[in-house]
């Protein structure tokens, strides 16, 4: 009987150990899947920063005009606010890439004129596609360390040379999701017959209709095996 109720105690205790096991490993698993974000992380000051680029037409051949709206910022570290962000005045030119999704094949627009639009912080800049541009989807991005302001104040009301973006941007490395800077060059290839048929409905009433057949076909050949073969 000591036997018996030490296996069971010893069982039990194992029992315990797994689920508590099992525990710790979801809560591990858990932590690990959860991405890791760092409240308070701001971009650092000295840069300028584009929050915001945007190409219409989306749809555009060469010989079109592309218009080219994009946002610009610049940091600075108050002393009772912490690090800010400020719209960037002054901006004359900026250079733009255009940037094939399938080949990675590119053309840059150097030094193009910006204008302001009359939005704080916000450039418009028209440039003409050329037989030199990507055909395709191609991303529009301005060019990392292309822009240039004089008027950026952080200090004493003291303007400051700043320069910007770190990297090229278009609206993928953007936080503003109301952006697009996504287009297509020249018209996109027509679809073949087969693959209109995949992006359709007509290839689920295919299979469907295909099942169908084919259960009807098992139901048949059951029947004519379930038959007792005629006495000679």
């Amino acid at each position: 009987m000591n036997e018996l109720t030490k296996r069971a105690e010893f069982h039990m205790s194992s029992t315990g150990n797994i689920r508590t096991l099992a525990i710790v490993f979801v809560i591990v698993l858990a932590v690990a899947v959860v991405p890791v974000r760092v409240a308070g992380q701001n971009p650092p000051t000295g840069n300028l920063w584009v929050t915001y680029v945007n190409a219409t037409p989306i749809t555009t051949n060469t010989g079109d005009k592309l218009e080219i709206i994009f946002r610009v910022v610049y940091f600075c570290c108050d002393a009772y606010l912490g690090t800010i962000g400020k719209p960037s005045d002054g901006i004359k030119t900026a250079t733009f890439l255009l940037v094939s999704v399938e080949t990675q094949q590119s053309h840059e627009y150097p030094d193009t004129p910006v204008f302001p639009t009359g939005n704080p912080g916000e450039y418009r800049a028209d440039v003409q596609i050329v037989p030199e541009d990507p055909a395709g989807k191609v991303w529009v991005y301005v060019k990392g360390n292309s822009l240039h302001s004089a008027s950026c104040f952080c200090t004493a009301n003291t303007p400051s040379e700043t320069v910007g973006p770190p990297g090229n941007t278009a609206s993928e490395q953007t936080y503003d999701t109301s952006d697009l800077s996504l287009i297509q060059i020249g018209q996109p290839p027509s679809p073949s017959p087969w693959a209109s048929l995949l992006q359709g409905n007509e290839l689920l009433l295919m299979l469907l209709a295909l099942i169908v057949l084919l259960l009807l076909a098992i139901s048949l050949l059951a029947r004519r095996r379930g038959k007792p073969s005629p006495k000679p």
